[in-house]
């Protein structure tokens, strides 16, 4: 069920004429508004500049994957989620999509889905440390407890706070969803 309402709200998106009017450089100040307007947690006013953005039929991956991140902001997952699949289509190699639309898997409770992104990541980028502790609080929320014990060493090992990771783990060995 999920995944068809994915593919309907990736299709909405997709159907959109783009926006007479709009040039490049116009579309990339609307991008850059979205950037500015989200670093300052105005994730649906951000929302609005990516969509124009996008609108104007400039295909970057980077649109799309702050527009997804304004909707994961907003708690609308299932729209970050075809964003961030738009965003893969047009940069497959770029392992910060990947870790964000795990994030959004995640939080749909997707967790297969997330652990296939996560580990997307880091098979991009071997030294990703947020990769490694979102894939060890999933490893613990599913009660695969030495895969998780395994990625919080890794994500340690690169630099996450171990203490900050014990709690997030704490927390998901207390919510399984076996």
């Amino acid at each position: 069920m999920l995944g068809r309402m994915i593919q309907r709200i990736r299709g909405l998106f997709e159907r959109r004429p783009p926006q007479h009017g709009l040039d490049p450089t116009q579309a990339m100040e609307r991008y850059q508004r979205g950037i500015a307007l989200f670093d300052n947690g105005k994730w649906s006013a951000a929302e609005r500049e990516f969509t124009a953005a996008i609108m104007s039929s400039i295909p970057i991956a980077g649109m799309y994957h702050h527009r997804g991140s304004a909707f994961a902001e907003q708690g609308k997952h299932m729209e970050a989620v075809a964003d961030y699949d738009a965003g893969v289509r047009l940069r497959p190699d770029y392992p910060d999509l990947y870790v964000d639309r795990g994030n959004s898997y995640h939080a749909l409770e997707h967790d297969e889905n997330a652990l296939k992104d996560y580990s997307e990541a880091i098979r991009l980028r071997s030294d990703y440390a947020e990769a490694y502790a979102n894939r060890a609080t999933v490893y613990a929320v599913l009660g695969d407890d030495e895969a998780s014990r395994q990625d919080a060493d890794e994500a340690t090992a690169r630099g996450i706070d171990r203490a900050a990771l014990e709690e997030l783990l704490a927390q998901a060995f207390k919510a399984r969803r076996e």
